[in-house]
């Protein structure tokens, strides 16, 4: 699997109004049929198994719900005022896992204000650099992050 890999060693970001809320089994549904969607094609482009993580067998969904409860304070989501789902971030220790945003909310703001939320709170945890990977293809997340400051390392 090709992949770049990324770091940020920046400063705190300013002025972020958005308050997202932590994971909660309630979401897990919706977050995997999000990623799902999102990932179809970059996953089935990298090989990776299954395409939709939707189609992961009962025992593989069981141990993904087991992660979120295990990490549920670093994953994040943001909702419309309507309720329904904008995005998700999930970052553990310093490493930022995944960034999903809804297709209805791209190009929003919203991936942008949820890498430099998981920033500061990564920074507010002691820690100096940010790591994360981006496979090869997702040409929109490349450039999202480099645009907030992250390099290829």
């Amino acid at each position: 699997m090709d992949e770049y890999n990324l770091a940020y060693r920046g400063h705190k970001f300013e002025n972020l109004k958005l308050k997202p809320v932590a994971y909660s089994d309630e979401y897990f549904k919706f977050e995997i049929d999000m990623e799902s969607d999102l990932f179809y094609e970059l996953r089935r482009s990298n090989n990776i198994i299954p395409n939709r993580l939707c189609d992961s067998s009962k025992d593989e969904l069981e141990e993904i719900k087991r992660f979120f409860n295990q990490v549920k304070d670093s994953f994040l989501f943001l909702f419309a005022d309507d309720g329904s789902m904008i995005g998700s971030i999930l970052f553990v220790r310093n490493y930022i896992q995944s960034l999903c945003v809804n297709k209805k909310h791209q190009r929003k703001g919203y991936g942008s204000s949820l890498v430099k939320i998981a920033t500061n709170k990564i920074l507010d945890n002691g820690f100096s650099e940010i790591t994360l990977n981006v496979l090869k293809g997702n040409i929109e997340a490349l450039e999202l992050y480099n645009k907030l400051g992250f390099i290829i390392i």
